[in-house]
């Protein structure tokens, strides 16, 4: 019976990311530095983390997750992204009692200055421009049930403030991600949900947009009297941008300890993710942990076929991913360092290294 259980629930992640037919949404969100996620663990098993989440990295895959922290947990991940750019992510979380789980992260993507051209000076006009995203979050988790039989569900929630600029015009938005964890208690075997980036639409806005104005009593509206204004008011004209959506994603997940002896671990993971600018995926992730002190890691991330021109779904570039990980142990705390390599195809390939500390 037990059995059939874990087959239906398989079934309902892979069932989650079964393509829907209708027109592409490819490319109609914004923000899309926030479709990056933390962690070279969570990158070296492909993405494949919103059940696996036990780090402060939690608070960008599941919030949920953060239950299962502890102690005091920090992390830093530094990426050398694609097309010269610099991403970083720093997070902490420590747990309050029977309060819950508290976090809080930043998140920022750099990228180098450029020089500014023109049509009429398309080698360049002497002045640069520079651009770059940023986020700020804070999130709250707690375990809201734990039963005898070993059951037990969790629940997260991240508040995120975000903000995007490219030389002197900007956005600024809010958005929100919620997290479910849920142990069935069949040894140990955990599902995972979490609904990411939910908020209203964003648009930039900046002095570059002002197009010109009109100051009251302009002389060449002199005999322009509208009814029952005595004189023309004071009128400002800016470009009006498109707003965007913000890249919202439904993620689905399930894992299971496959090997669970004293010196060793060995984690199967899958998690079915549903986006609102793309098709959906599937993410695939497998650790082997050797006496908690080393871990080699895989990942692969499938895009499924479906509304996505065939055009479009052949230029895919992720896929494999590979990685490995040490917890060197410091008295009553631990050092965490993760590595993790992704192929993106023709855009190369992505490092990742993360730094972790539990107190």
């Amino acid at each position: 019976m037990k059995a059939r259980c874990l087959w239906f629930i398989l079934a309902c992640v892979v069932l989650a990311a079964t393509p829907v037919w209708a027109i592409t949404n490819v490319g109609t969100a914004g923000a899309q530095f926030l479709k990056i996620g933390p962690g070279a663990r969570a990158d070296s098993l492909g993405g494949a983390y919103s059940t696996i989440a036990d780090d402060a990295t939690a608070i960008y895959w599941n919030p949920a997750g953060l239950t299962q922290l502890e102690t005091l947990s920090l992390s830093n991940t530094y990426v050398l992204w694609v097309g010269d750019t610099r991403f970083n992510f720093l997070a902490g979380a420590v747990p309050v009692g029977e309060v819950g789980t508290l976090a809080a992260s930043i998140t920022a993507l750099m990228m180098p200055q450029m020089e500014i051209t023109t049509l009429a000076k398309p080698d360049g006009t002497g002045q640069w421009f520079d651009a770059g995203d940023w986020a700020v979050s804070v999130a709250y988790a707690r375990q809201l049930y734990d039963s005898e039989e070993g059951a037990r569900l969790s629940v997260g929630i991240n508040a995120k403030y975000i903000y995007q600029k490219i030389h002197r015009e900007s956005a600024k938005g809010v958005a929100l991600d919620v997290g479910t964890l849920y142990y069935p208690g069949w040894k140990s075997l955990r599902l995972g949900m979490c609904f990411s980036n939910f908020g209203p639409e964003m648009s930039f806005s900046g002095p570059d947009l002002e197009t010109g104005s009109e100051e009251a009593g302009d002389p060449r509206f002199a005999d322009y009297r509208p009814y029952p204004d005595t004189s023309n008011p004071t009128r400002d004209a800016t470009l009006e941008t498109t707003a965007y959506p913000l890249p919202i994603n439904f993620r689905l997940g399930i894992a299971y300890d496959l090997v669970q002896q004293d010196d060793h671990l060995l984690t199967l993971a899958l998690d079915g993710n549903h986006p609102n600018d793309n098709a959906e995926r599937l993410n695939f992730g497998a650790e082997y942990w050797y006496k908690n002190a080393a871990a080699l890691r895989a990942g692969y991330k499938v895009r499924l076929p479906g509304n996505i021109p065939d055009e479009v779904n052949a230029g895919e570039e992720e896929g494999l991913t590979l990685g490995l990980g040490l917890h060197l142990n410091l008295g009553e705390s631990a050092l965490i360092l993760d590595y993790a390599f992704a192929d993106f195809g023709r855009l190369k390939s992505a490092h990742r290294v993360s730094l972790g500390l539990r107190f």
